[in-house]
């Protein structure tokens, strides 16, 4: 992923978990894209307002999967990216469950603490017919990382000038940023040409 989406992608969840919501929307590539496909090449976000998982059709079978649910309404919304506001960057049961099968892998984005946001994707096998959740599961901890074989951890690879690798790296690693450069909690600006570099995974 280029280190200025990745930025980008910190900055705009940020600014929306200071609102009190949730981000969540659509990793793109282009089909025949080197890496394709598990390269991103642009973000779209889903408007976090117009969230249906409270609508009277689903709000039953998300309280169904345990008191996680129902003590928090922003719980369980899913799709090939999204934020975790109180969670760490795993992979849940709702998370596998709710994954659509037609992708072949998941972003997460923990701001638990938003000064140190983590990014971890995952690559995730579903048959097209595994998906959804029922107001008859009466489920128990389904917030908690799922560990089934179908979910395989991923490196996410940054690659960029070496300007928007420093960004990126100190923004999600803020420890390492030199003494006095007063690290801010939302990620900078990444617009910069900057000198180009090799691919570098960041420590996730």
């Amino acid at each position: 992923m280029p280190a200025a989406l990745c930025l980008g992608l910190l900055r705009q969840a940020a600014g929306i978990h200071r609102a009190g919501l949730k981000s969540y929307g659509l990793l793109i590539c282009e089909p025949g894209t080197a890496g394709y496909p598990f390269a991103a090449t642009g973000v779209v976000f889903l408007d976090s307002r117009k969230n249906r998982r409270n609508d009277p059709g689903h709000r039953a079978a998300f309280r169904a999967q345990g008191d996680y649910f129902r003590q928090f309404d922003d719980a369980g919304i899913v799709a090939p990216f999204h934020s975790h506001r109180r969670q760490p960057a795993n992979f849940s049961l709702i998370d596998y469950r709710l994954h659509n099968p037609a992708f072949a892998w998941h972003l997460i984005i923990s701001l638990r603490d938003p000064r140190r946001p983590v990014l971890q994707p995952f690559g995730v096998a579903k048959d097209r017919s595994d998906f959804g959740i029922s107001d008859r599961d009466a489920r128990q901890g389904s917030e908690l990382a799922y560990y089934g074989p179908e979910v395989t951890p991923l490196a996410l690879v940054a690659h960029g000038s070496r300007r928007a690798l420093r960004r990126l790296t100190t923004t999600v690693h803020p420890t390492t940023a030199p003494a006095g450069t007063g690290r801010r909690a939302c990620p900078p600006d990444p617009s910069d040409p900057g000198v180009p570099a090799t691919h570098q995974p960041v420590p996730g």
